[in-house]
């Protein structure tokens, strides 16, 4: 790669492409400064020091799951045919991990690494023609741009900016990197999605490049075109409340990251005069909703492709830090209340999104519920409607299955179970004749009082059978479903008693004719027993006790294989064995009336709580007994505390 060939793609000419080295040792460290993105896709390095010393030697092992490699590297690798290893492997966010050891230790074999590895996909990867190529077709391509904008926009940044210094980057490897980088910018130009996070995050990149490179001659028309497509997505991606219209915990931040990213760089580089008010006016909004809907230990609700480990401590900070929470509010959920001040409001209801949240505090041991009563969602969905998650005293206590593995490699063996995790089974919510929830929407409301939250939602839709995965290029992979129960309706109502600290779960289940419906609750491992109508965990820090009012037939199920039941995915490919309870009643109307009561330490055998009703002028009136404790419920239109 000549210097006449870099300068065909430059602003301002170089005289030597040791001179445009020398200008980017000085330049790209500081216009990267802090920036480094939590890598989105499923399969990502850890950077342990096992994975990372394997990375100077062609082991590539992400999450668990790799590839030795002998000779040359192939990046077209899918262990088990799982495209989404290959989608982290050719990311390349472990180049971040090489740099930070070289950055730590001063040790030019990780550099080396770096430098080699992206030269020799460079070489043997060149730009692929997408056009009129098959959706899976283009993935196996490595050049989808969901990868291009997290090679040259994400995972590379970070990585040159620390390691442009050393030894093993000389001005020709850095020229054919920058040649590489602008044709990655280019393909996202022309290629990038039109609809869905994919082509935000797309194009976010491209104005990440064209920030980070700005001496490139097509930057500011990247830059500009960049700002203008991004304007036009707000109301696409989020609801007017501000929560993400795919109705993902996990992927609320995957939507809201990319318009921050573009912005963050932006602001640390005295650029942010290139967005209206009204792009930070949204991104406020948005990040408020993240704020809004995390729980305690900063993990967030499991809905549609969701998993119960992941963290969003670090996302918060960098939120905060860009001004776009309130400082106070957001330094005391940071700190655990040792510093900031403690926000005045607690409980949220997003109105759009029909997501509830009820939390007695901000600290890490508070009380906390989320019921999706929202839409269906677009990208990642999941048959989850009116899924009800609790975490209390620092645990996560009921919480649904989560994501295995994606459905996009079909063909595959493991597809079915894949499914399994996509659907109502793998949800706390309720089957009809074993059946899952056919796609559609709930609708639901919240109220929000002192002493109390109610939230009450509805799913119409019917049940019925998957019929397997479709895989689309804009959408991604959705499970195909067969209605047989149209009729069937689900009412859930949720209510939340503050002080007593325990929450009342009534469903009612409709139909024309007589069906068996299966109320389930998940966990997230542990130990599940039961006395009578009552079960409880047994951890030593925190525990709930489930008491179902009246006889329903009660079942526990934890690491089964025949039938498949009782797991829980902490991460993307990890599966471990979980309690799960299961409720069944049979009838045309049939009602499950549950108690859940967060405990503090062991339950006490002794002390179970005591959970009854009455029928009272026409009134339904239930009584929780706890430590010789009554409280008093009236359910009805308006539920309330009995004073």
């Amino acid at each position: 790669m000549t210097i006449e060939q870099i300068n065909l793609v430059l602003s301002i000419p170089f005289a030597s492409s040791q001179a445009l080295l020398d200008f980017y040792r000085k330049e790209l460290p500081g216009r990267v400064g802090n920036y480094r993105l939590d890598e989105v896709g499923p399969i990502m390095s850890v950077g342990s020091d096992e994975e990372v010393e394997g990375y100077l030697n062609k082991r590539f092992f992400f999450n668990g799951k790799g590839v030795v490699m002998e000779g040359a590297i192939d990046w077209y690798a899918a262990p088990e045919g799982d495209l989404e290893w290959n989608g982290g492997f050719v990311r390349q966010g472990y180049f971040m991990y090489l740099a930070d050891r070289y950055e730590s230790t001063g040790d030019e074999r990780y550099a080396a690494a770096v430098v080699e590895q992206m030269l020799d996909y460079i070489r043997n990867v060149p730009p692929y023609d997408p056009e009129g190529k098959p959706y899976l077709e283009y993935k196996k391509s490595t050049w989808r741009p969901f990868e291009v904008a997290g090679r040259a926009a994400e995972n590379w940044p970070v990585a040159l900016a620390k390691i442009i210094t050393s030894n093993s980057m000389t001005a020709d490897a850095f020229a054919e990197i920058y040649y590489s980088i602008y044709q990655h910018a280019r393909f996202l130009r022309q290629h990038h999605w039109k609809t869905g996070n994919h082509a935000c995050l797309e194009v976010a990149g491209l104005g990440v490049i064209s920030i980070f490179y700005r001496e490139m001659k097509d930057a500011e028309e990247w830059r500009t075109y960049a700002v203008n497509l991004l304007m036009s997505k707000w109301t696409e991606q989020f609801h007017p409340d501000g929560y993400t219209q795919e109705m993902s915990g996990a992927y609320h931040w995957v939507a809201l990251r990319n318009f921050f990213a573009f912005y963050q760089v932006a602001q640390h580089n005295g650029m942010e005069q290139i967005f209206p008010s009204v792009y930070t006016e949204w991104l406020r909004k948005t990040a408020m909703a993240e704020f809004y809907q995390q729980k305690p230990d900063f993990s967030l609700p499991i809905t549609n492709d969701s998993n119960v480990t992941t963290r969003h401590q670090i996302q918060l900070s960098a939120l905060m830090a860009a001004g776009l929470l309130p400082a106070e509010d957001a330094l005391f959920r940071l700190s655990n209340g040792r510093e900031g001040k403690k926000p005045s409001y607690t409980s949220h209801f997003f109105p759009q999104a029909r997501l509830a949240i009820m939390r007695s505090g901000w600290d890490s041991e508070a009380l906390y519920a989320s019921l999706d009563m929202g839409p269906w969602g677009c990208n990642h969905m999941n048959d989850d409607q009116l899924n009800l998650e609790v975490s209390a005293y620092g645990r996560n206590l009921l919480v649904n299955s989560g994501r295995w593995r994606y459905t996009t490699s079909p063909g595959i063996d493991w597809l079915d179970k894949a499914e399994y995790f996509k659907s109502t089974a793998a949800y706390n919510s309720v089957l009809c004749d074993g059946m899952n929830q056919v796609h559609g929407d709930a609708d639901g409301e919240m109220r929000i009082a002192a002493d109390s939250d109610y939230a009450c939602g509805t799913f119409c839709a019917g049940y019925g059978y998957n019929g397997g995965a479709q895989v689309s290029r804009e959408v991604g992979s959705t499970t195909q479903t067969a209605c047989v129960v149209p009729d069937a309706r689900h009412k859930r109502e949720v209510f939340y008693a503050k002080e007593a600290g325990f929450l009342i779960v009534r469903d009612t289940l409709t139909a024309e004719q007589a069906h068996r419906y299966t109320q389930i609750w998940h966990t997230a491992g542990g130990q599940v027993e039961r006395e009578g109508n009552v079960c409880f965990s047994c951890f030593e820090d925190a525990n709930f006790v489930m008491v179902q009012c009246g006889d329903p037939e009660i079942e526990i199920f934890c690491g089964s294989e025949e039938p498949f039941k009782g797991w829980n995915c902490p991460a993307y490919d990890h599966l471990v064995p979980a309690p799960q309870i299961e409720a069944s009643l049979t009838g045309q109307t049939v009602v499950f009336e549950t108690l859940i009561l967060p405990t503090r330490g062991p339950v006490d055998r002794s002390m179970l709580p005591v959970f009854e009703k009455e029928e009272k002028d026409g009134k339904t009136i239930y009584q929780v007994t706890v430590g010789g404790k009554t409280t008093s419920v009236e359910a009805g239109c308006m539920w309330r505390l009995v004073k």
